[in-house]
């Protein structure tokens, strides 16, 4: 029965992501079942051609009830297809201040993040977004998977 339940949220995710907007890019990265080393790092490589447009970038989690905290902070690094690195520190919450999960979901929570709204990409290319669990643990349980999504505005 858990299976099945499993198998049924993870196909209406799918439903639900694969629905509606203009993405160009959207990929996701497994963590680690044993837990999200603070050393490990999902690493995204889309590549872009259009330097006229405008973007948004979300970043989608995904856990489970294993995830202890209310918050969840990332460290994000993007580097430009000339060498150019950015970083920038995001929190994201998971949880209400009762300790209810405030994603879609049932047994596989799923929360989008924004992390840019109606950037410009200035050189056409390779960019690679590296997320790091930036939590005060080692390693972390709970978080299944982190998806990276660009949508043209």
């Amino acid at each position: 029965m858990r299976l099945a339940r499993l198998f049924i949220t993870v196909f209406i995710i799918g439903v639900l992501t694969a629905c509606g907007g203009n993405y160009v890019y959207n990929d996701c990265r497994d963590i680690d079942d044993n837990g999200w080393h603070i050393d490990s790092a999902a690493i995204f490589t889309p590549q872009i051609s259009d330097t006229i447009g405008r973007y948004d970038i979300l970043m989608t989690i995904r856990h489970t009830s294993e995830y202890e905290y209310q918050n969840f902070w990332t460290f994000i690094e993007v580097t430009s297809p000339d060498g150019l690195t950015a970083s920038d520190t995001i929190e994201c919450y998971l949880a209400d201040n009762k300790g209810h999960f405030i994603g879609s979901g049932i047994s596989i929570y799923e929360m989008p993040v924004l992390i840019s709204r109606n950037i410009k990409f200035e050189k056409a290319g390779k960019y690679e977004f590296k997320v790091i669990q930036g939590m005060r643990d080692e390693k972390i349980k709970g978080i299944k998977n982190i998806c990276l999504s660009l949508e043209k505005r």
